[in-house]
């Protein structure tokens, strides 16, 4: 499903290094993640009431932001939604691919501004080498709104990759003396919850603190890479083993949905009596049929 991604969106992609689709998820779903993130955040009037401690944890823009796997299935089906991964296969030409990123942030009038808002590429944290724009190496970030996104609450600006190829790509943030011309020609990435923004780490972008009271921000943060490079990531999944959001989301997780976090495919070398045995052992309710279905069909009579 690449619900929203025209032929045009795409194109833009391919030349500009991003493009926005409004809209992109189904309302009934942005709703139930937007309760969840209720649960989680406090609101902009609350955080402009003052400085207490449940807004405390929200006002550096470091902050520990809830990830993946979230305790609100809500939030977990947004990361996983078919519309999302469908989109990323479409960019990255392959469905072959891995999650690597995805926790959830919100933005204030309020917060110690810490935000890059110089004109940046992302890609110094998100690979150890630098990007390489054939098909099979790139990687897709997307900003995904759980709020409507305007002006006045901190909507990204983008500068498109048509006019920053001449930069040096060790140039991964851009000052303001040398690159005027390039402040001056960003686009907004504004759209109502549900828009789906997606960007490369080579495209140059940049924060806007809020600064009116009464505003907030809520969006995702889901980035996806092709399976097998291995040096590109954010996240190390196996480092929530222990966590019980992790054994929960696994249990009702579908082995396409798996695979995206490095889960061997049904099918794999991987896959033996033992350790099919010994997987659904160690997360209870998960149903390996398709792993022992495809393992029997490849052993030997």
């Amino acid at each position: 499903m690449t619900v929203g991604l025209t032929p045009a969106l795409e194109s833009a992609w391919r030349d500009d290094g991003w493009c926005l689709l409004p809209s992109a998820l189904p309302p009934d779903v942005v709703s139930s993640a937007q309760a969840a993130v209720s649960e989680l955040f406090p609101t902009a009037a609350t955080m402009d009431a003052g400085d207490d401690e449940q807004t405390r944890r929200w006002r550096d823009w470091d902050a520990a932001w809830p990830e993946f796997p979230f305790e609100q299935r809500a939030l977990n089906d947004i990361v996983m939604h078919e519309t999302v991964i469908g989109i990323a296969e479409r960019l990255l030409e392959s469905d072959d691919i891995r999650c690597y990123i995805a926790l959830l942030t919100a933005k204030y009038a309020n917060q110690s501004s810490g935000y890059n808002r110089l004109l940046h590429a992302d890609y110094p944290n998100h690979t150890l080498t630098v990007p390489r724009r054939a098909p099979g190496y790139q990687q897709v970030e997307m900003f995904v709104y759980l709020s409507d996104v305007t002006l006045e609450n901190g909507a990204t600006r983008f500068v498109g990759r048509t006019h920053t190829a001449a930069v040096p790509v060790e140039e991964h943030t851009l000052n303001l003396r040398d690159y005027a011309d390039l402040y001056n020609d960003d686009g907004a990435a504004t759209g109502p919850a549900g828009t789906i923004v997606c960007y490369r780490p080579d495209v140059y972008h940049r924060s806007v603190d809020i600064t009116e009271a009464g505003y907030s921000r809520f969006m995702m943060h889901v980035s996806f890479k092709p399976g097998g490079m291995e040096w590109g990531g954010y996240q190390a999944w196996p480092f929530k083993g222990f966590q019980p959001a992790w054994h929960q989301w696994v249990r009702r997780a579908t082995p396409r949905q798996l695979a995206l976090l490095g889960f061997p495919r049904p099918g794999d070398p991987y896959w033996t009596d033992e350790t099919i045995a010994g997987v659904g052992a160690r997360y209870p309710g998960l149903d390996m049929t398709p792993w022992r279905d495809a393992a029997g069909s490849t052993r030997r009579p």
